[in-house]
């Protein structure tokens, strides 16, 4: 059954209930699925017109389906339900569905005002107040359904978006506001232990308790599930909202809410607080910057947070970035440069590092540091991983068909060694590529190789590709992990070799060659660094000193 069928059953369900429905069950069923296809398609049809509306408005009353409740059933039921179940923007589908109800609205109340003449032509007048009293009383709760939280019964996030518009309309140059935005803390566990209708009695009281805190000047609205908005104009600065913050926190710390069967339960809330001059503005950025300031307050575990400027729209970047990434990937925008690694007794190029950059449409190359953080936290690393490395690998066999033969070194996130498909995945990139498996090596993070990961690399070595541990002395490991790892080569950190007189690499040096691992030295900018890490018996190096990450052109050349 689709969403709509069962929207359908709904609208059966509620339209029977409102009164006597003539014929069979299923006729009846046949013709209200016809008319929600109706719906559906006006509400979808570009051009879009509400006039459809009317023409379903009628059919209803021809389907003697005429009680005024089966017009207010139908409204609640559209109202709520029904911008959910359709594809698009969904304020977009809420306007297309309010203006196709107002015009089902008046095709109703105007065909039953015909069948009622036509049943009765001496209809007094009083008569006819009465239907548009009915039909007044109809569209004042087709206007609360819309305009107001099912569960609180407090005004919704469009209420509030209306209230912020009229409010940035009337203000003066100087007029100042604050908007409060409170998170119920943990509701999603509440609500699951509670239960649907205990749930909802929880929003009702913790929306009580907050009209407690609301004065004239403050709006108060549910904005849905665990969140509650309040307005105040006329500020000062930010710490009047901080402290309507602080009220509305002690109201509902003062005493526990009081629910059915004596249940008693203490409730806390999370706040994010924007206080700012009104004119100019718009009630999207209002509500945005609200968000981002209970994301930081969430984040760094506060009572509440202020919206820092700055952050936000660091915040705001990073969100559209996020944004962009599948369309980017899709585009092939994604491709590795090349650090050329060197053997520090003879300065011989013995391979490549192959690191992440994104090229953008306007030609702009970003580094791994504005990407691949998103990418992990928006599950697009796996895909990501899997581009670069088939990218790096056949580049390293055009090397090797040329008489090259580069080791290729590529980086793996933690994220993708949990990827049960990933040795799978390597093999087939690898054998499609032609590159020898030998001539691969895979890099690790320190943390990644010593959390619950040792089978995972066991069998990326026994597939006969290296292992490499990245950024060595920054992350987890101990030296005495290193025996216990499949592991072929440790890259010292920068920050290791950035101080000469640091007795740690000697002793890193010494303790892996004594488990003949090899050890390369990163971040090597000066020939003194060289010198010092080739008397230590550092085996290989990268770093600016030899070259910056390049294209394949450039590495070619240097072969």
């Amino acid at each position: 059954m689709t969403e709509l069928d069962a929207l359908t059953e709904q609208w059966l369900r509620d339209v029977m209930a409102a009164g006597f429905v003539p014929g069979p069950r299923a006729r009846s069923r046949v013709a209200l699925r016809d008319l929600m296809q109706e719906m559906a398609a006006a509400i979808r049809a570009e051009p879009f017109s509400p006039t459809p509306g009317t023409g379903i408005g009628r059919e209803l009353v021809d389907l003697r389906m005429q009680k005024p409740q089966v017009l207010g059933a139908t409204v609640r039921l559209f109202a709520d339900r029904l911008p959910d179940l359709l594809d698009g923007d969904a304020d977009e589908n809420r306007t297309r569905v309010l203006l196709v109800l107002e015009s089902l609205t008046t095709g109703f109340v105007t065909a039953l005002r015909e069948v009622s003449v036509s049943a009765a032509e001496e209809m007094n007048r009083t008569e006819k107040l009465h239907w548009k009293g009915r039909q007044r009383e109809l569209f004042d709760r087709y206007r609360r359904a819309v305009l107001h939280d099912p569960r609180s019964g407090l005004p919704n996030r469009a209420s509030l978006r209306d209230h912020l518009r009229t409010t940035i309309t009337a203000a003066g140059c100087r007029d100042r506001a604050g908007l409060c935005l409170l998170s119920i803390d943990r509701f999603a566990d509440l609500d699951d232990a509670l239960g649907h209708d205990r749930g909802d009695r929880l929003l009702q009281a913790v929306g009580g308790r907050l009209q407690t805190v609301a004065e004239d000047r403050h709006y108060l609205a549910h904005l849905g599930e665990d969140q509650f908005a309040l307005v105040v104009t006329g500020t000062t600065g930010t710490e009047q909202v901080l402290k309507l913050a602080d009220r509305a926190r002690a109201a509902l710390d003062a005493r526990p809410l009081l629910l059915v069967d004596d249940l008693q339960l203490m409730v806390t809330v999370t706040a994010g607080v924007v206080e700012a001059p009104v004119a100019g503005t718009d009630p999207e950025t209002w509500i945005r910057d609200a968000h981002l300031a209970l994301g930081t307050a969430r984040t760094e575990r506060r009572d509440h947070a202020v919206v820092d400027p700055d952050r936000a729209r660091a915040d705001l970047h990073r969100h559209r970035i996020a944004a962009t990434l599948p369309a980017a990937l899709e585009r092939g925008e994604f491709f590795p440069a090349y650090q050329p690694l060197y053997r520090l007794a003879d300065r011989t190029v013995t391979g490549v590092e192959a690191l992440a950059r994104w090229r953008t449409p306007d030609g702009t190359v970003h580094g791994p540091d504005q990407f691949i953080a998103l990418a992990e936290q928006t599950g697009l690393i796996k895909a990501l991983g899997r581009s670069l490395l088939t990218q790096a690998c056949r580049q390293g066999a055009a090397w090797h068909h040329q008489g090259h033969d580069l080791l290729i070194s590529v980086n793996l996130s933690p994220l993708q060694l949990d990827d049960p498909s990933l040795v799978g995945d390597v093999a087939d990139i690898v054998h499609r590529s032609g590159l020898p498996l030998h001539l691969l090596q895979l890099e690790i993070t320190e943390s990644a190789a010593v959390v619950d990961r040792h089978d995972t690399l066991r069998r990326l070595h026994d597939l006969g590709v290296t292992l490499a541990i990245d950024d060595f002395g920054t992350g987890w490991s101990s030296l005495g992990s290193l025996s216990r790892l499949p592991i072929s080569t440790v890259k010292l950190a920068a920050e290791l070799v950035a101080d000469p007189a640091s007795p740690i690499p000697r002793h890193v040096i010494r303790l892996c060659h004594d488990l003949g691992i090899t050890v390369l030295a990163e971040g090597i900018e000066s020939a003194a660094q060289e010198r010092w890490l080739h008397s230590l018996g550092c085996d290989d190096g990268q770093g600016y000193l030899f070259g910056r990450p390049t294209s394949p052109r450039d590495v070619t050349a240097l072969l």
